[in-house]
């Protein structure tokens, strides 16, 4: 079983170009890689290895991934988590962020990991940063947090952010202690963590330093998520707001 959240009030005006580059540019290296050989040597170079640290390779492992699934979550959660972001922070300070918290998502996955000769690739730290500061940005936004058994649905129940993206993150912890036991798991949980963390930390900041303009579009977009919840309450207490599904 794992668990989703899907953020229900997703919706930001203008197009969140950082957020659309980055997701082209995972996408189309996603491609290369389909004609570059064998993919185990490309890990190996371009992968981040915590047994050989190396900043290089901890910043071009963000930008690889080992096949369509594994891209289509990464961008998937890039693109619910990333649009309202980059609209708070603007996109220079959205971009830096990324990449921060990328890097301490490898970081950590060093630190837990140090002797592992395995590369880890992927924008899961990253993107799990991005999470972080939505955490803190947009706490009460909407969301659904659903429960998987493989491709099954169990539950569904509305919620917002910090309940769904809490519980997100704990499951990630909790799997990153399993892995710690047993080295057969193919993901980086602690890489996850790391991001978040980072992400937390950059949220905080953003909002004890932003500008009055930027303190004034946080705070409408925080009223919009209010607003949205008491329709989608009134929908449902009318029969009229069917539980959302999200994509797996």
């Amino acid at each position: 079983m794992f668990i989703f959240p899907y953020n229900r009030d997703n919706s930001v005006d203008g197009t969140p170009w950082v957020v659309v580059s980055l997701i082209a540019i995972n996408s189309a290296l996603l491609v290369l890689t389909w004609f570059a050989g064998p993919t185990d040597a490309l890990f190996i170079k371009f992968g981040f290895i915590p047994a050989h640290p190396q900043l290089f390779t901890a910043v071009t492992s963000m930008f690889l991934h080992v096949g369509f699934w594994h891209l289509f979550g990464n961008m998937w959660f890039l693109w619910m988590f990333g649009k309202q972001v980059e609209k708070v922070l603007g996109r220079w300070l959205f971009s830096i962020v990324y990449l921060l918290c990328g890097l301490g998502g490898d970081f950590l996955h060093y630190l837990l990991n140090s002797t592992s000769t395995i590369p880890s690739v992927g924008a899961s730290g990253a993107i799990s940063g991005i999470a972080g500061c939505f955490f803190v940005l947009f706490p009460k936004a909407n969301f659904d947090l659903v429960f998987y058994f493989r491709f099954w649905t169990l539950k569904t129940i509305h919620t917002y952010t910090s309940v769904a993206v809490g519980a997100w993150i704990a499951e990630q912890a909790l799997l990153g202690l399993l892995s710690l036991k047993v080295p057969s798991f193919s993901v980086a949980f602690w890489a996850h963590v790391g991001g978040f963390a980072v992400g937390l930390a950059a949220g905080g900041l953003a909002v004890l330093l932003m500008s009055r303009r930027k303190r004034l579009t946080l705070r409408r977009a925080r009223h919009r998520s209010l607003q949205m919840r008491e329709k989608q309450r009134l929908n449902r207490s009318l029969g009229l707001d069917q539980p959302g599904r999200c994509s797996d």
